[in-house]
């Protein structure tokens, strides 16, 4: 689960809270969709704002650049939740960031809801042919329609993840290679999903007025 932790971040919430584990949890906030070149000192000063922050680190990968993401460890949890209310989608660096709860911090990652699925009810999708992997979550994924045909699914997943935390983004290609003009998103989490119909329903991307809806095929 831990994909986007850096190097030592192992124990770090330890000394704060010696009560025991249940709410240290609720002191870090995860924020993504962040600019490479901010520090760990812009987002602090920027996530000040809901509280006194203890510290903040930006995730880098193995080449030592930013992976567009952070943890912010505030004080109090009340803090954190302040954050995750009132810093959503505000600018820093000239991107909308996203901010949620660090659920990476219990050690109980993303991977354990994936298995409440009903038999062999997502199978009618392979013969489209894309959205490998594991099946969605039930309200994960969506259909987006009226693609631009210069749209491929880089763009596609970096238009969505102004809402959240995409997994995966697909352009449906016809036997020939040419795009069709639709394409899939999914989610990790399914009120991310509504919050992407919501704000990016019927809006232009790429030239086009894009179609997005639930996918009703999952």
């Amino acid at each position: 689960g831990n994909h986007c932790f850096g190097g030592g971040g192992g124990g770090w919430t330890q000394h704060h809270n010696h009560r025991g584990h249940h709410n240290s949890g609720n002191l870090s906030v995860y924020v993504g969709n962040l600019a490479y070149e901010t520090s760990w000192q812009d987002l602090k000063d920027h996530m000040r704002a809901a509280g006194n922050v203890d510290k903040a680190d930006i995730l880098k990968g193995d080449d030592g650049r930013s992976k567009g993401c952070g943890i912010v460890l505030y004080q109090k949890p009340q803090e954190a939740a302040r954050a995750i209310r009132e810093l959503q989608n505000t600018q820093l660096n000239g991107r909308p960031i996203f901010v949620r709860e660090d659920r990476e911090q219990g050690g109980h990652g993303h991977g354990h809801h994936h298995n409440h699925h009903h038999g062999g009810h997502h199978n009618n999708h392979r013969n489209t042919g894309f959205m490998h992997g594991q099946p969605a979550e039930e309200g994960c994924q969506l259909f987006v329609g009226n693609l631009s045909w210069e749209t491929g699914w880089r763009e596609l997943k970096d238009h969505f993840r102004q809402c959240g935390d995409v997994d995966r983004a697909e352009v449906a290609e016809g036997s020939d290679g040419r795009k069709r003009g639709f394409g899939l998103v999914r989610f990790h989490r399914a009120q991310d999903a509504q919050a992407a119909i919501q704000k990016l329903n019927g809006v232009e991307f790429m030239g086009r007025t894009i179609e997005v809806r639930l996918d009703n095929k999952v």
